[in-house]
């Protein structure tokens, strides 16, 4: 078992295992500047190594981001966390990216994120071997003020583990087991001088821009450079071993290349956002924006021009605009919201009636038939509002009200990712359109300029 101060093993007596001491609950936050997959494999091989001690049931992890865990509506947030809980007991439950549930909660803004947070740590001082272990991985600056965001949640997070970018020795390694899965070799001096031919020609910054990925263009480049260098007549160990020369000119490569750029943490996902403001040309925006956790276009709508102000928009014109692009998206979320509600019916139930009947119900459809509750008004229909209808026995009372939040909860899970899906196709739509005209503009823009010079159809005029 995996106690506070380490493993805490069983004791063995004659007559087996004695009783196990009860296990602590289980949270670990993974700080990282290595490449996403890093923390995530680290949280595989922890699963592993918590199932074969018998500390957790199962060896599997469910890997979620905020937008598995958060919804766009009051109440859908917390179900979807709890399912996704549900999913992860006995096992692993990774939260990859976790600082985005509380950066617009940081900042005073609107957010569902708390609803996700509040219900991961009603079961994180769980103990037992079908308790959830909670994995937080993220970059270490935005992951120190995710955890101090809420005093509960930094007091029951037990371990925290900060991967550094990897050395010139890490990276030698890393060379060395890759060439050998890929069946090639190296000669005695290619391997002695390794961990130079890398140290001296490349940076701390270059190393840190391909990290991993430096080991493959390097065996990549000087595979290139052996096949290259090998004649038609080579054959055998020739065909499979890397030199030093064929490293040291593979290397010289990284100088040549352009290195990936790491987009900063905190803007990853905000891509239909920076979208939607590059149409309405203030793109230079979208990272006030983005950063605060505002990465989805439904997320926009609920901003006021206070908010916006608040994000860092400070320039009167700017701000307008802004608002402008804020309001348009409220109203086609109106429409689109008024539009899914006659969609998202039950398609089995023709009526009120057939729905109560569908749900052993149908004895109260009269009651319903005389208030005249139709689809439209089911669904904000109260624990109150049953009582007046006269429902005044609590039995039934509860029965049809718990009936009712399924049914409208659900309707609503559907409408939000309907609309979400929606209002994305419209604005990509929008956006290749916007950016169509503006080849048209151009066009347009040419023709007249060859026609002022006097060249039209590719024709110069004569002299005559």
């Amino acid at each position: 078992e995996m106690g506070r101060d380490g493993p805490r093993w069983a004791e063995m007596g004659r007559d087996g295992p004695r009783a196990r001491p009860r296990l602590p609950p289980r949270l670990i936050e993974h700080e990282r500047s290595l490449p996403r997959g890093t923390s995530l494999q680290v949280s595989r091989l922890v699963a592993r190594l918590y199932h074969q001690l018998g500390v957790s049931a199962k060896d599997s992890v469910v890997e979620v981001q905020k937008g598995d865990l958060v919804a766009g509506y009051v109440n859908q947030t917390a179900m979807k966390t709890a399912k996704k809980i549900k999913e992860a007991r006995g096992g692993i439950l990774f939260v990859d990216e976790a600082y985005q549930l509380t950066q617009a909660l940081q900042r005073g803004q609107s957010d569902f994120s708390g609803e996700a947070i509040d219900e991961m740590m009603k079961v994180m001082n769980e103990t037992g071997r079908k308790s959830v272990t909670f994995v937080f991985a993220g970059y270490k600056k935005e992951m120190d003020e995710f955890v101090q965001y809420n005093a509960g949640l930094e007091s029951r997070i037990k371990y925290r583990f900060h991967f550094d970018d990897y050395t010139v020795p890490d990276l030698c390694k890393i060379v060395n087991i890759k060439i050998k899965a890929k069946g090639y070799k190296m000669t005695a001096d290619a391997e002695k001088n390794l961990n130079a031919i890398i140290d001296k020609n490349t940076t701390a910054d270059l190393r840190s821009k391909y990290n991993g990925r430096l080991t493959d263009n390097l065996l990549q480049w000087a595979a290139d450079c052996m096949n290259q260098r090998l004649d038609l007549t080579a054959s055998g160990e020739q065909l499979i071993t890397l030199t030093k020369d064929d490293l040291s000119e593979a290397i010289k490569k990284f100088q040549l290349a352009r290195p990936p750029q790491k987009k900063d943490p905190a803007l990853l996902g905000g891509e239909q956002v920076e979208q939607q403001f590059k149409m309405w040309g203030i793109q230079h925006l979208s990272a006030f924006f983005v950063r605060a956790g505002y990465r989805q276009l439904v997320d926009l709508i609920h901003l006021s021009k206070q908010d916006i102000m608040a994000l860092g928009v400070t320039k009167d014109a700017e701000v307008r605009r802004a608002v402008q692009l804020v309001e348009r998206l409220k109203q086609e979320h109106r429409k689109e919201s008024l539009e899914m509600d006659a969609l998202f019916v039950d398609p089995d139930s023709v009526d009120v009636k057939t729905w109560l009947e569908k749900r052993s119900l149908g004895e109260f459809a009269k009651l319903f038939e005389r208030h005249r509750v139709d689809f439209e008004v089911l669904g904000d229909l109260t624990y109150e509002d049953l009582k007046e209808m006269g429902l005044n026995e609590v039995g039934p009372r509860r029965r049809i009200h718990r009936q009712i939040v399924q049914w409208r909860d659900d309707r609503e899970a559907k409408k939000a990712d309907a609309i979400r899906s929606r209002m994305q196709v419209q604005e990509n739509k929008a956006y290749l359109e916007s950016q169509q005209q503006n080849v048209d503009d151009r066009l347009q823009h040419l023709k007249a300029s060859l026609g002022e010079s006097g060249y039209v159809t590719g024709l110069r005029p004569s002299s005559g």
